[in-house]
């Protein structure tokens, strides 16, 4: 790929993982652009990116780094159809959920020239079975679903899942809670009171 600055980062889905690594991106010296369903292309976001079509970042973009959920709309958004928009060179991401990218084109892409890399941390099967296309794949960088690993990461998990539950039993919604609803219609009460 060589010199990163003055390059374009693709930046796919803008929660909170996405917005910080258009961030990182950008203090590399990436010019960044992004899409995501909840943003009118042709916007800046409140950071300043550049808010572009999904096509129109395929067509641009160096790099695509995904960092979207996974619902029936964003399933294979990355496909055997759409990759041909990618630049020649171009170097896919996934860190998001296995099934956002069809890793088979991937594959493809990867061993016809197509793409220059690929880094992907989260598979459609886990763990990836052996016989895997990606497994073969030249310039494809893959982890098992654990890129995020590190000993203060281990950490940081082992204390927040702790006060997680602390905050249960105490009866208080928990700050890292998916169904903060349980907490709203009062179905869920301190444990320690319970008898």
């Amino acid at each position: 790929m060589g010199q990163v600055y003055g390059r374009t980062f693709g930046v796919v889905g803008m929660g909170d993982i996405g917005r910080a690594v258009a961030r990182k991106a950008r203090g590399l010296g990436f010019e960044v652009i992004c899409w995501s369903h909840s943003l009118v292309p042709g916007r800046r976001t409140p950071e300043g990116f550049e808010v572009v079509s999904y096509d129109e970042l395929l067509k641009r973009a160096d790099v695509v780094s995904f960092h979207t959920a996974l619902v029936p709309a964003t399933h294979h958004l990355l496909n055997a159809t759409n990759i041909e928009l990618l630049k020649p060179g171009c170097i896919v991401i996934n860190t998001s959920r296995g099934a956002v990218v069809d890793t088979a084109a991937v594959a493809a892409a990867l061993e016809a020239g197509a793409l220059w890399g690929a880094g992907i941390d989260v598979f459609e099967e886990e763990p990836l079975p052996a016989d895997d296309p990606l497994v073969k794949a030249s310039h494809a960088l893959l982890t098992p679903h654990a890129a995020y690993w590190s000993e203060e990461a281990g950490l940081e998990l082992r204390t927040r899942m702790t006060q997680n539950a602390i905050d249960v039993v105490l009866g208080r919604e928990p700050h890292d809670c998916l169904n903060k609803q349980v907490f709203a219609n009062g179905k869920l009460k301190k444990l320690s009171a319970a008898k």
